[in-house]
Parts: structure tokens; C-alpha cells; sequence
């Protein structure tokens, strides 16, 4: 058989068989290769129709969905006021937006939160009104919204897509109009080592997608990324980030009121220029040195009490709805009597993926190298790297002889970060082995969290930690501080932070002296008899040197004190706290739900009946008028102010890349941190070029 071509030759049967499959090949590349282009211009943050997603949007911006162009509405500023008494913070983030455009809008506020923060109240203010936000099933809620926006009434929702991830959606702008939407929630201050300290968030990074792109079944999220196998909310997750060279967008104010409760060493904020103003003892108001900053690296403050004033315990109280709720601290021994050192096998893992290119890398080396040089001649080692590929110095861990650290120095000195965030094969290889009697395994990891598969993530961690105990370290401007310390909390270990070169060796000296020194284990809260007691968290973890024990309890009969005991340092160790001598504080039953609502959502992910666990979590959610994964605020106006014939319009506001990121590092080059849009493009090339040689030989033959 034969077949006449185009050009009036005469093409054996087999090959023109051949030739129609290269050139079907060529037409799948060319569409891989359109489709590669278009995924990836939708991931460069300066593309004005860029695709977004609210439950990873890096920092608060109002999104204006329109299929009519492209005018982003400007976020004109952002208000934070802190209120800090004690162990709890009361904060209050009011975000100003205006409608520049000619049409009615719909906006799209996404922010991100600290992961232990209690969400519990919304407004949205729009000219003269405030319209207060209720509590309802997320279903539900969304129901409402969807409803109120499609009959021209103004209403706004927010809804909690991560723990520190939350959005707002805003119905019915009008032209001009500027509208605040102000959102309230209450968290608990960290203490440890003698230093309290509080972050607020304003940017998180682009985060890794990992898995095969799967076929759409239910609400797109419209962000660059397909939904995968390992990330099925991807599409939600992918929002545009702004290039750096056109400067930073989105301005953030600071007023804070601090009240510490006892005197003060030092107030400072170790990466923003700060004003501490003080007030009377233990007393200050803090603002930012030059008003206000872009929205592109967390905001933290930390305060040092004299050493004279130091708590060793301390308790708040409220009394709600005829029970007791309690937050109780108690501060573990500082030092323990001197004991032979136990020997140690540390693996030591590193991020060199594409995301911590640039300040990063430089930190996460520089803290390694001084690791590395903590370790004892009695001790075992091993580094491992991960990208998108894991390697290892060693097979297994090696002893920590001076050749062997030599080498391990030299390892370290030439890494350097490109790539994916290929997380997993490198937490399974950190965790396996058998490790040798008398030894103390430790796993440290050192990286910025940028993933989005983290549930995942956490079931490595669960199945494989056995006897080790993983220590996190959260590297840069802006790292995934949900993981980083959940992914600690699973491996019975502490999450440090390091946000500059220069606060490394200060970091990891505290980690170090909570790695080299023995931990309070085996700790029991020992509750009077017959105390009916609900008390968060339900398995308390081993603590290290300086950490404090916090407690959440909910009681219908409030006794004078409970019991703590445990093995420290080789010897049975108690202590008591006096719930008689617990001050009252309003928000103490918001904070102990948040914790209850932490503990069953962990359960839901090991639970055979999620749905009993689900309604459990929905259940207190509703009681204590708080936002969880599965209640979301909604609040709605009664007066349609959108005639029935106009209609409203979208458009999207970028994001700031996190201080010291590269972006062409992470969205340019293969593979990337963010998406595999450009390994489409690189196939589909491949393949029109094969269907164009295969052309030409095809017309040489002939």
C-alpha cells in the first residue's frame, strides 16, 4: 500500500505510518509546549492576569475578580495593634482597600496569621457601615455569602484554608469606594530560654508542588498550578508573586502595647528598626522606625525579663458559661548536676532547593558548619542535602573523627541551592537506620519549609521517627512556621527560627545546649482526685533546656493546684502550680478551644470516622465563635446596593517575594521550586523537533 504526499511522492506504507505518529507527536508538543508557556507566564508574579490562590496568597491583598482587563485594586495600607499583657496577645489587623476601577467588585483579601492564632472576630467597614461577622459551618457560610453577593447586598466571608493561612472575600464594591476589613485574634507569647517573643506574619513563601496533575472534580482554585496526586488542593495554593524589580507593594503599620508583667532587660525586634517607648515597669508602647515597611519578611518582637524577675510559673484564668478554662506555665530546671555527656548520632539535613538561593543557603551552611564543629569524638554523624534529588556524605553515620568532620566541612562549603523542594525521600532517609545501643538519635533540618504537600509530609514523620527525635530549623525572611513546628511537635522536638546570618550563632548556641543536655521526659499532670478535667495538650512532649510547660485546662471545679512530674536528668523531678494564685484574664477559653481544635484536627488525620472527629471540630468552633478549617465568619448587609443589570468585575493584586529570595531561582529555571510548567514547555520542544527532522529526512528520501 501506498499513499501520495503533498509534495507528489510516493511514501512506502510504514513510513508514512511513522511519519503521521512524529507528526501527531509534534502536534502534542506544540500544544505541551503552549501549555508549558501559559503555565509558566502565569507563574511570574509581573503577568497582570496571573492566576491566584487566596489559601496561599503570600500576604494580605485584595484580589478584584474581572474578566474585563487587568487594574489591580492598591492595598493602601495595613494597621496592626498588639495588645500584650503577660502570656497573651490580643491583635487587631485592619486592612484599608480601594476600588480604582468604573464596576462593582468582589475582592478577594488574603493573609497570612500566626498557626496558633484564635481567630474569633470580623468586620468589614465600608464608608460609614460596620457589618460584624457570625460564626457558621463553612458550607454554610460560603452558601451565604454566594447568595448576599448575587443579589447585590455588600457581605465579606473569611475562611481558614491553613492553620496560618486565612481569606476574606468581599461582595459589592462600589466605584471609588474604599472598604476595611479588620480581623481580631488572640494568641499565646513563646518563651523560652528566659526571652519571651511574638512573630505576626506578612509574607510566606511560594510553596513546592509535588505529584502528577490530576483532572479538575469540584472548584478550581485558579492558580498556575494544576491540583496533583500529593497536593490536591494545589490550585489554591499558587498565587502570582510580584518581581522584585519593580519594587515592593503593600505597606504594613505597627502599634504595640506591651505589658510585660515584670521589669525588663531589653525590648527589640531582631529585623525590623523599632521605637520602644517606655511607659511605667514592664511597661512600653513600640511602632516601627520609619512607620511603616513592605510586607516581605515576618515581623517579630522580643522582650528579655532581669534575671531577678524571671517567671518560674505562671497562670491566667477565666471563669465562662459556669466553668473554669486555665493557661498555666511552668519553667523546668534550667540546670542539671553535671553527668557524663550521652553519646550522640546527629544527621544533619539541608534545603539546598531553588527557594533558599541567596541569604538563606548562606545561613543554613553557616549554622551546619557550626554544628558539625559541636560534635564530640564519641558521637555519630551524617549530613544529608535534598532538592529535587536527596544525596548523602555518607551511607549511614560515621563517627565523628576529625577526617570524617573534614570532609563533611568540605560537603557543606560547596553546596549551593537550585532546584525543587523534593521533601520526602529526604525526611524517610534521615529517619531510617538502626541506630547503636547507648546512642541518641537526632535529626536536625534545616530549611524554609516552602511545600505544599505538608500532611503528607507529617505522615513520614509519624510512621518513621521510632526512637529519634527531629529538631526543625526554619531558615529566611518568611519560613512555613506551620510545618516547621508541627513537623517538631510530631518529632518530639523544638522548632528555632533563624531570620539572618547574624543571629546564627546565637540560634544554634540555643539549640545546641538543648541537643548536648538533658531533656524533662516521661512528664505527667498529675490533677486532684476526682477533678473532672479536659486538658490540652492531651500527651505532653519532652522539653528541652529553657522551655516552658503550658497547659490549657477546661474545669467545672477549680482545686487549689496540680501536680507535674517527670525524669530529669536521670532522677525523678516535680514541681506544682497554684491555679489559686491564676489572674483572670478575658480570652483564656478562645485560647484553650484553639488547642482542643489543634488536637482533633491531628486526630482527623489518623481517624477511621472523620466525620465523628469533623463534627467534634465544627462543634467547638461554633461554641467559642472561632474560625477553623471547617467554619468560616460571614457577614452579610440587608440592603441590595448592586442594581440586578450591572455586573462585577475581577482583577488580582501580586504578592511581595520574601526578603532575601531569588526569584529566577525560583520561578526560572528547571526544576523549579514553584511548578514543572517549564518541564512541559522543554517536551513539547522536544517533540516539534523530532517532528521537524523527521520532516526533512521525509523530504530527502522523497
Amino acid at each position: 500500500m501506498s499513499l501520495h504526499n503533498h509534495a507528489g511522492s510516493l511514501v512506502p506504507a510504514s513510513l508514512r505510518v511513522r511519519g503521521l505518529a512524529v507528526l501527531a507527536a509534534g502536534v502534542i508538543g506544540l500544544l505541551l509546549a503552549f501549555l508549558g508557556m501559559a503555565f509558566a507566564a502565569s507563574a511570574r508574579a509581573d503577568t497582570a492576569d496571573a492566576g491566584w490562590r487566596p489559601k496561599d496568597i503570600t500576604q494580605g491583598s485584595l484580589i478584584l475578580r474581572s474578566g474585563d482587563g487587568v487594574q489591580p485594586a492598591p492595598l493602601l495600607h495595613t494597621d496592626v495593634q498588639m495588645q500584650i499583657a503577660g502570656l497573651v496577645a490580643r491583635v487587631r489587623v485592619q486592612q484599608r482597600f480601594r476600588n480604582p476601577g468604573d464596576g462593582w467588585a468582589e475582592g478577594i483579601y488574603v493573609f497570612p496569621l500566626p498557626e496558633d492564632a484564635a481567630v474569633d472576630h470580623m468586620d468589614l467597614r465600608i464608608g460609614e457601615r460596620r457589618i460584624a461577622g457570625q460564626i457558621k459551618e463553612r458550607a454554610e457560610a460560603k452558601r451565604t455569602y454566594q447568595q448576599a453577593a448575587r443579589s447585590g447586598r455588600k457581605a465579606s466571608l473569611v475562611e481558614q484554608e491553613r492553620p496560618n493561612i486565612f481569606t476574606t472575600s468581599v461582595a459589592n464594591i462600589a466605584p471609588g469606594e474604599e472598604v476595611a476589613v479588620e480581623i481580631e485574634y488572640q494568641q499565646n507569647v513563646r518563651y523560652d530560654a528566659g526571652l519571651f517573643s511574638l512573630r505576626f506574619p506578612m509574607v510566606v513563601g511560594p510553596r513546592y508542588i509535588p505529584g502528577a496533575p490530576v483532572e479538575q472534580g469540584g472548584e478550581d482554585g485558579g492558580g498556575w498550578s494544576a491540583d496533583t496526586a500529593e497536593v490536591a488542593d494545589a490550585s489554591r495554593i499558587t498565587p502570582p508573586v510580584r518581581h522584585p524589580k519593580h519594587g515592593p507593594i503593600n505597606p504594613v503599620r505597627l502599634d504595640i502595647e506591651l505589658d510585660a508583667g515584670v521589669p525588663l532587660e531589653r525590648v527589640a525586634s531582631p529585623y525590623h528598626s523599632i521605637h520602644s517607648d517606655a511607659q511605667g515597669p514592664g511597661r512600653y508602647r513600640v511602632t516601627l522606625a520609619g512607620n511603616e515597611v513592605p510586607a516581605d519578611r515576618d515581623f517579630v518582637l522580643e522582650w528579655r525579663a532581669r534575671a531577678s524577675a524571671a517567671p518560674q510559673s505562671a497562670g491566667f484564668i477565666e471563669h465562662k458559661d459556669g466553668e473554669y478554662y486555665v493557661s498555666l506555665m511552668l519553667l523546668p530546671p534550667l540546670a542539671a548536676e553535671q553527668t557524663a555527656p550521652t553519646p550522640r548520632e546527629a544527621v544533619f539535613v539541608i534545603d539546598v532547593s531553588g527557594s533558599m538561593q541567596g541569604a538563606s543557603i548562606d545561613q543554613a551552611k553557616q549554622a551546619l558548619l557550626l554544628a558539625l564543629g559541636r560534635l564530640k569524638p564519641h558521637d555519630r554523624f551524617n549530613v544529608i542535602r535534598f532538592n529535587h534529588t536527596t544525596g548523602s556524605l555518607y551511607p549511614e553515620p560515621q563517627p565523628a573523627t576529625p577526617e570524617n568532620l573534614a570532609r563533611a566541612k568540605s560537603f557543606v562549603n560547596a553546596l549551593y541551592a537550585n532546584g525543587g523542594t523534593e521533601m520526602a525521600a529526604a525526611l524517610r532517609a534521615a529517619l531510617a537506620g538502626q541506630t547503636p545501643a547507648g546512642y541518641l538519635r537526632q535529626v536536625v533540618f534545616l530549611t524554609d519549609g516552602a511545600v505544599g504537600n505538608e500532611d503528607a509530609l507529617f505522615g513520614i514523620i509519624r510512621a518513621g521517627l521510632g526512637a529519634s527525635r527531629l529538631f526543625t530549623v526554619g531558615i529566611g525572611s518568611a519560613p512555613n512556621s506551620h510545618f516547621m513546628r508541627t513537623a517538631a511537635d510530631y518529632g518530639r522536638g523544638t522548632f528555632t527560627y533563624i531570620g539572618a546570618v547574624t543571629e546564627v550563632r546565637t540560634r544554634m548556641e540555643e539549640l545546641f545546649r538543648k541537643l548536648e543536655r538533658p531533656a524533662l521526659t516521661d512528664i505527667q499532670v498529675a490533677w486532684p482526685p476526682g477533678v473532672e478535667v479536659e486538658a490540652w495538650p492531651g500527651r505532653v512532649p519532652d522539653l528541652y533546656i529553657g522551655e516552658p510547660l503550658t497547659i490549657s485546662a477546661r474545669l467545672r471545679v477549680l482545686p487549689d493546684s496540680v501536680a507535674v512530674r517527670g525524669r530529669f536528668a536521670g532522677k525523678d523531678w516535680q514541681s506544682a502550680l497554684r491555679l489559686a494564685d491564676a489572674q483572670p484574664h478575658a480570652g483564656v477559653a478562645v485560647l484553650w478551644a484553639r488547642r482542643k481544635i489543634e488536637a482533633l484536627s491531628v486526630q482527623l488525620r489518623e481517624a477511621q470516622d472523620q466525620d465523628a472527629v469533623r463534627k467534634s471540630i465544627v462543634e467547638v468552633a461554633l461554641r467559642h465563635h472561632l474560625v477553623s478549617a471547617h467554619t468560616s465568619l460571614v457577614a452579610v448587609d440587608v440592603t441590595p446596593v448592586r442594581a440586578d443589570g450591572d455586573a462585577l468585575h475581577t482583577r488580582n493584586l501580586p504578592t511581595n517575594l520574601p526578603h532575601g529570595w531569588n526569584y529566577e531561582a525560583v520561578f526560572g529555571g528547571l526544576p523549579q521550586t514553584a511548578t514543572a510548567a517549564q518541564l512541559h514547555s522543554l517536551i513539547g520542544a522536544m517533540l516539534l523537533l523530532l517532528a521537524g527532522l523527521f520532516y526533512l529526512l521525509r523530504r530527502r528520501a522523497a
